[in-house]
């Protein structure tokens, strides 16, 4: 009988998996579940997963190096119920033929989502018309002869803008790029994109412009996106003299870790009122509380969510039980990873 590791402990557990998908996981073999109350030490790993032939993991999964694969004489499958696998899964898994799977496609989805309604948000003002709606500190109306948000509030406002036909940059077709290039589909953007991997076929496929100059995708753009994963080649890419190519009003949204982004200069820039932005994720998280960020009335900012949703985190355990039962019928993986991948993996 097939033998199956699951590592996330109960809370996780419960998180990213429904309750119809774990009775299924119970169909495709001998479940061993982790029910501690955190990840397992390295030494118990190293002893139930001799047992394996399965392993489905997710957020604190071990590294399955030389020593983990020396255990594990019968693993054929590593499922990765969260994000990118690179941490933790070294070249020896894919030499000794071991297929793996991961959600990132899962988190990326959640992700578009994120930027086009931090992109939605940004353009049309949202945040800020909520504000001019609310009472002010001492509960009272703005003026005693019209209701709070009329008036001169809404003027100082402004009108805000449409996404329809903007002009759109996406850093990096990544998962999460193409996630959100698919969600701008009914908005009849022009959307460009900077990409050295990205063929042109593919970006024919896509319906984008592929962009050479990363230079001119941030100068003649109205709204750039930045979905890079973080890799050599990506460090500190939007340096101070790229962000300081972005045009006057344009607005800049990051989804994706902070390392490809000089944050020092993206703030001097949001400082001086030229630009807009909506940011997810930050160099040092949690957000300090003494950032000048939290007082930029032209910032939009929340606490590295966009991956997340109810939705989401369910899909997440789901999806790779999905994933084993395809492989154990002989099926194809539909998230598999390759090992040439790993080079351009986040």
């Amino acid at each position: 009988m097939t033998r199956i590791l699951v590592l996330p402990p109960p809370e996780l557990w419960a998180e990213i998996v429904t309750p119809a998908a774990e009775t299924r996981l119970a169909t495709l073999g001998e479940v061993d579940r982790n029910v501690s109350d955190g990840n397992l030490p390295r030494p118990e790993v190293l002893e139930r997963v001799e047992r394996a032939d399965v392993v489905l993991t997710s957020w604190g999964a071990p590294v399955f190096d030389a020593e983990l694969l020396a255990r594990a004489p019968r693993l054929r499958l590593i499922t990765h119920a969260a994000g990118t696998i690179k941490p933790f899964v070294k070249p020896e898994v894919f030499e000794r033929g071991i297929a793996v799977s991961h959600a990132a496609a899962v988190i990326a989805q959640s992700v578009g989502e994120w930027a086009l309604t931090a992109t939605l948000a940004s353009l049309r003002r949202a945040v800020e018309f909520d504000h001019i709606m609310r009472p002010d500190a001492a509960g009272s109306p703005s003026g005693a002869d019209r209701p709070r948000g009329w008036g001169p509030e809404k003027r100082a406002v402004g009108w805000g803008e449409e996404l329809f036909g903007k002009r759109v940059g996406i850093v990096a077709a990544s998962l999460t790029g193409r996630a959100f290039i698919r969600l701008l589909e009914p908005f009849g953007c022009d959307v460009a994109v900077y990409d050295p991997y990205l063929s042109a076929e593919r970006a024919a496929e896509l319906g984008v412009r592929r962009v050479d100059d990363l230079g001119e995708l941030m100068a003649t753009c109205d709204v750039v996106s930045n979905h890079a994963p973080t890799t050599p080649e990506t460090d500190g890419m939007l340096s101070a003299a790229m962000l300081a190519k972005l045009r006057d009003g344009a607005l800049f949204v990051n989804t994706a870790r902070a390392r490809a982004i000089d944050y020092e200069a993206l703030t001097a820039e949001l400082r001086s009122g030229r630009i807009r932005a909506a940011l997810d994720v930050f160099p040092k998280e949690p957000l300090d509380d003494a950032s000048p960020l939290r007082l930029l009335p032209n910032v939009l900012l929340s606490p590295h969510v966009a991956g997340a949703s109810g939705e989401s985190r369910r899909r997440l355990g789901t999806t790779m039980i999905d994933e084993i039962a395809r492989f154990l019928e002989g099926q194809p993986l539909r998230y598999e990873v390759r090992a040439q991948q790993l080079a351009t993996m986040a």
